[in-house]
This record gives structure tokens, C-alpha cells and sequence, in this order.
């Protein structure tokens, strides 16, 4: 019998091991397993590399960059800020770590770490005002935590995201080794796709932390924008007032921008003139839109100018009412975002902590790319 055990072990190791080199070596490959450390160096080096991992590594990637770049303007925060670029900032240094922290508590914890291994002078943070409900941050807490551990757990996870490569694929053998024996690109700028969900979905995260949009977006875009308040609402669960509790991580910020010396400066970023008209008239809505108009009261602000924070609410501004400036109801594109910072710097309380930016620079990038709904910076 005892024989019989160790035959039957010898068997499953015999076969166990080179299935498991070949995944490790698939998963170097395809960018999976390599060490967020390296491509964020690698970042560095060139703009020509656009990443793409598991949801997890999102924060712990970003993380990595942040060292590197040592950004003066620190973007944070969900993916209503994601295609905010560098170049609209210039000459300050800024990176862009949107799309680590959804809920509050997150977007707290991730300038904490942030700020433990940089020295931004600003930290601007998307505050929306579904944030201010407390049914959408408990479930985006447990949903959306992310792995900075990046242990033996993390390793296991990349792997499997390997085989679900491999799967999702449909077993097509030919695309699989194309996958991992030749550089894949994405088809906007050419730039060389790194970790498994970037080749998978032909986008990622560019050297200055902007998320490309993804070409499945950028295809029903039409059909998404003409769906502005069923969109927004079925996304973001609304509630009757603006909870103290979410509001206690304001003021946790708050304390962590005073300890370590930025500034910070929220920012409501558009939606589409339909999903805001929704929020601002729809009387049916009334009871859930109640945390909508709190953020956006007066003495909402004034508890904001107390603890020190700027906030700019340009959800329903100009930007809002042309489609092209979006790419859904509730997601800027490049353009509706250099629109939006171009209104900011008309605002003198917004301007002057980035006075070296210079608007007809801007003003021109616009301009030049005035057919372009995606990609002004290429």
C-alpha cells in the first residue's frame, strides 16, 4: 500500500512540476508574475509600456509609481478621474493614482500611504457625492480592498489569472502563443501591453497612471451616453442625506494633510447634463438624491474651507452638456477632463496653487485635437 501512495505521488509530481514551470514561464511572459516593482521601473524608463493586471494590484502598482515619479500633483481616487493627464499639469511634476480607492476610507488609507513615500504639494481628490452614502461604501469595502501585501497569496492569484487567460481565450492555441512569444500592442499609440488583462483587453494604465479606454467603451460610447440618468443611478445607490460617518473620513484627511503638509483640493468632476438634470429635478428620485444636494449646499462647503480643503463641484457646468466630452454619463474622457481643468483655472481659488500652469498652452492642446472624443496626448 505504502508502495502503491508514494507511486501514485511520484505520478502527480511527475506531471504537477512542468505544468507548474509552464505557468510560471506563461506568466512571466505575459507580464502577470513579474514584480510590480520592475514595471513600474521599466515605466520609467519609457512611456511605451501600458500595464494592466488584476484589479487588486491596481493600488500597489500605482504605489510603485508614485516612488519613482515623485509627483508635486497627486491625482487619487475612483475611475471618474482616470483620464486626467500628466500633461495637463505641466510644468508640475503629476501623476495620476485614480482608480486605487473607491470608498473613503480607501482614498484616506491610499494618501497615507502615498504621502509615506512621496511629497506631493497637492493631492487633488475626486469627491462624488455618491461617496456620502453608506450602503456604497460598505459594499465597496469589502468588494474593492486592494492587495499591497503582494505575498505568496498574491503570487498563487497572479497564476491563476494565467490559466483564466488561457480560458477566456477559448483555448485558442495560436493567440496564446502569440500572447507569450511576440509583444502585443494596443491599437491607439502602439504601446506594448504588460500583464494579462492588458493583452486580453488591448489597454491598461500609460506611464503617467491615465487609463486608456478600453475599445468595448469606446464602441457602444453612443448607446451608453444616451442612457444618462438610468446609468447614474443604477451605478451609484443614492441616500437621503450625506452620512457623518463618511464625512468623519474628510476630516481624517483633513488631520493627515495638516501632519504631513499638502494641500488638498476636491474636485466633483462632470457628468453628462442629463444624468445631473436627473439628480437636480427628478422628484421621484428626491429621497435618494438627498447626499447630491448636501455635497453641493452651502454649508456643505463651509464645513470643507474649516478643515482646510478646497472643493470645486463642476458635475454640471458647461463640459457637461456636449457627449463628446464623455465616454459614459459619469466618466469624463481626455477632453471633458482638460475642459474641466481649463474651467478650474479660471477660478482664481483653484489657480493659484498651480500658478505656472499656462491656460493658452492648454488652451491649444484642445485645439489641436478638436475631432479627438479619447485621446488628446499621444
Amino acid at each position: 500500500m505504502a508502495r502503491y501512495v508514494a507511486i501514485v505521488i511520484a505520478l502527480f509530481v511527475a506531471a504537477f512540476i512542468p505544468l507548474l514551470v509552464v505557468l510560471e514561464w506563461a506568466g512571466w511572459r505575459l507580464g502577470a508574475t513579474i514584480p510590480l516593482s520592475t514595471i513600474a521601473s521599466e515605466q520609467s524608463q519609457t512611456e511605451r509600456v501600458v500595464w494592466l493586471g488584476s484589479f487588486k494590484d491596481y493600488a500597489p502598482y500605482k504605489l510603485e509609481r508614485i516612488k519613482r515619479v515623485q509627483p508635486e500633483v497627486l491625482l487619487v481616487g475612483s475611475s471618474r478621474c482616470g483620464q486626467a493627464r500628466a500633461q495637463m499639469f505641466r510644468p508640475y511634476v503629476a501623476y495620476n493614482a485614480c482608480l486605487t480607492a473607491w470608498p473613503l476610507t480607501h482614498v484616506v488609507d491610499f494618501i497615507d500611504r502615498a504621502t509615506r513615500v512621496a511629497k506631493p504639494r497637492i493631492v487633488i481628490v475626486a469627491l462624488d457625492y455618491f461617496l456620502f452614502g453608506d450602503f456604497l461604501a460598505e459594499a465597496w469595502q469589502k468588494e474593492r480592498t486592494m492587495d499591497f501585501s503582494q505575498g505568496l497569496d498574491s503570487h498563487r492569484r497572479k497564476l491563476h489569472d494565467v490559466a483564466d487567460f488561457v480560458i477566456r481565450n477559448n483555448g485558442d492555441r495560436d493567440a496564446i502563443l502569440a500572447a507569450v512569444t511576440a509583444p502585443q500592442t494596443e491599437p491607439v499609440d502602439g504601446n506594448r501591453l504588460v500583464g494579462t488583462e492588458a493583452i486580453r483587453g488591448k489597454f491598461g494604465f500609460r506611464q503617467d497612471g491615465s487609463v486608456m479606454v478600453a475599445p468595448p467603451y469606446r464602441r457602444i460610447a453612443d448607446e451608453t451616453l444616451s442612457r444618462g440618468p438610468q446609468y447614474v443611478t443604477s451605478s451609484f445607490p443614492g441616500a437621503p442625506q450625506l452620512s457623518e460617518r463618511q464625512f468623519g473620513e474628510i476630516e481624517r484627511l483633513s488631520r493627515l494633510a495638516h501632519e504631513r503638509q499638502f494641500q488638498v483640493i476636491a474636485i466633483q468632476y462632470p457628468f453628462l447634463e442629463s444624468a445631473a438634470a436627473f439628480l437636480d429635478t427628478n422628484e421621484s428620485y428626491w429621497p435618494y438624491s438627498g447626499i447630491w444636494r448636501d455635497l453641493k449646499s452651502e454649508q456643505t462647503a463651509n464645513r470643507f474651507a474649516r478643515l482646510g480643503i478646497s472643493f470645486f463641484d463642476m458635475s454640471r457646468t458647461q463640459t457637461s452638456q456636449d457627449p463628446n466630452n464623455f465616454f459614459d454619463p459619469a466618466h469624463p474622457s481626455e477632453r471633458g477632463m482638460l475642459k474641466t481643468y481649463l474651467a478650474l483655472l479660471e477660478k482664481p481659488d483653484f489657480a493659484k496653487y498651480l500658478p505656472r500652469i499656462d491656460r493658452s498652452s492648454l488652451a491649444a492642446d484642445l485645439d489641436r485635437g478638436q475631432n479627438e472624443q479619447f485621446d488628446l496626448y499621444h
